[in-house]
């Protein structure tokens, strides 16, 4: 079926992405700062030049609307992706989104599932919990102090020795302990440089941060 939306939202690599938000679903059906900066990385030269060639496995947690895993999608080459949200409703906006995109996605296996951060007891029989990720995106996934926790608990159980983790997150609501509990929990993080991001999203109070296991803490 194809979109029912006209313009696209953006385009990355030449290829057209529709989205449009619904706030009528809650917080997740909008499009934050983070968000949208990370959105607009994948279009830079500096993402073009990190584009892998060989499929990709790519999970996103607390995705709200799937935007962002399409524009990972139009940035590089996805075998396995993964989109989950708590939300019933979110679940349903990403589907939306994802099938507008299909021009995008139409070569990869594409999950669209509940999960719970921290929650893995359902996860025992489900085939996409067992994937080997290449990839972890979120975006604005740390704003409360009580999902630190549960969100490292998520990253602690998919994180491997070779996955990469870009988190987007507002300073003004991501507090420091968030990065004290990932160091505890065994990882280590850099901020992408302002430099790296488009001229738009410089200078600001939100950044995307790499995040990878600590040598030695790897499963």
């Amino acid at each position: 079926m194809e979109s029912e939306l006209t313009s696209p939202f953006l385009t990355i690599r030449d290829q057209p992405i529709y989205f449009q938000e619904d706030w009528s679903t809650g917080i997740g059906g909008g499009l934050w700062s983070t968000g949208l900066a990370l959105a607009h990385y994948f279009k830079t030269e500096h993402a073009a030049k990190q584009a892998r060639l060989d499929p990709l496995k790519v999970l996103e947690l607390g995705s709200g609307n799937g935007l962002l895993s399409v524009c990972l999608a139009a940035w590089g080459s996805v075998q396995s992706l993964v989109v989950t949200d708590l939300d019933d409703q979110h679940l349903q906006l990403i589907r939306k989104t994802l099938q507008a995109n299909q021009h995008i996605l139409q070569n990869s296996e594409v999950y669209v599932v509940k999960h719970k951060w921290g929650d893995f007891e359902t996860l025992e029989n489900e085939a996409w919990a067992k994937i080997d990720f290449d990839l972890i995106i979120g975006s604005d996934v740390a704003y409360r102090e009580e999902l630190y926790d549960p969100l490292i608990a998520s990253l602690q159980f998919f994180v491997k020795a070779k996955t990469i983790v870009l988190l987007g997150v507002t300073m003004a609501d991501t507090k420091a302990v968030f990065f004290d509990l990932l160091a505890k929990g065994g990882f280590r993080y850099e901020k992408l440089g302002d430099h790296l991001m488009p001229e738009n999203f410089r200078g600001t109070t939100f950044g995307i941060f790499v995040i990878r296991r600590k040598a030695g803490n790897c499963t």
